[in-house]
């Protein structure tokens, strides 16, 4: 099942929203720093956008090293429990992040499902203080797919031979680099 359909409900609010000039046009991107992300990948996500990467002929040292700056500035590969859980989520700037208003370097169509249903909420977004998830369409994409998805991860798990559900996108994604 083509990602873009996947996407399809996600994309379809950003645009929504959009049309009444709620959007990221006017924001830095402090959702993309390491202010506020903290966004992690399903194996079949991270592994739609290195087979878009590799397509498009980005996959090189330069991105590997900047995968691995990112996963060492902010001690991603380091797992810290809390008693709870034995993994707490760690915030990061996105090694996809331009620093300036609509930088992702990933199109729209290939992004994590977390980031699409990342949006704004108010006209003055310049501080961000508007932006939030919006977790029930979240939610209701991920039950519209969630079989489909469930078999994809699990053959992509066995396929690269991974032992995760979820990951930081630049550790998941030198998972698949380093195959």
């Amino acid at each position: 099942m083509n990602s873009s359909i996947r996407r399809k409900i996600l994309i379809d609010r950003m645009e929504e929203i959009s049309l009444k000039n709620l959007n990221c046009s006017n924001c830095a991107g402090t959702c993309c720093t390491y202010e506020a992300n903290s966004m992690m990948v399903t194996p079949l996500e991270a592994f739609e956008i290195f087979e878009y990467l590799k397509s498009s002929g980005r996959l090189d040292e330069a991105l590997r090293e900047k995968l691995h700056k990112t996963i060492k500035d902010f001690r991603l590969d380091q797992s810290f429990g809390n008693g709870k859980r034995s993994f707490i989520r760690r915030t990061y700037t996105c090694p996809f992040f331009h620093h300036q208003e609509l930088g992702c370097a990933l199109p729209m169509e290939i992004k994590p499902y977390g980031c699409l249903a990342f949006n704004a909420h108010h006209e003055t977004i310049k501080a961000s203080e508007y932006c939030y998830s919006e977790k029930d369409i979240l939610e209701k994409r991920d039950q519209s797919f969630y079989e489909f998805e469930e078999s994809e991860n699990q053959k992509i798990k066995i396929k690269f031979n991974l032992n995760w559900d979820k990951l930081p996108l630049p550790l998941a994604l030198i998972d698949f680099f380093d195959q």
